[in-house]
């Protein structure tokens, strides 16, 4: 079993090998927050999420909402994209 001062030691060491900056603050955490956020926008639902992390639906609604609007964005431009003039136009 790993404690957590070791778990830091080797994740700080992990970042420093990779060039993540410590003023980025990117956290164990930010890995979980990384993880969910790619899960939703690949497709996967609250409800299975929910269960994959240990975190209630509401609490997931809650905190990633929001991409449901990138989301719907995303799906609804799927058959548009930009001129060289930034028009909008269908492909």
């Amino acid at each position: 079993m790993l404690t957590k001062r070791t778990l830091f030691y080797h994740f700080n060491k992990l970042k420093d090998a990779i060039g993540i900056n410590a003023d980025r603050n990117v956290t164990l955490y930010s890995l979980r927050h990384f993880f969910i956020t790619q899960r939703i926008m690949s497709g996967v639902s609250f409800r299975e999420l929910s269960g994959m992390c240990g975190t209630s639906m509401t609490q997931i609604e809650k905190t990633y909402y929001h991409l449901n609007d990138i989301i719907m964005k995303t799906t609804a431009l799927k058959d548009y994209k930009l001129d060289d003039d930034g028009k909008i136009i269908q492909i």
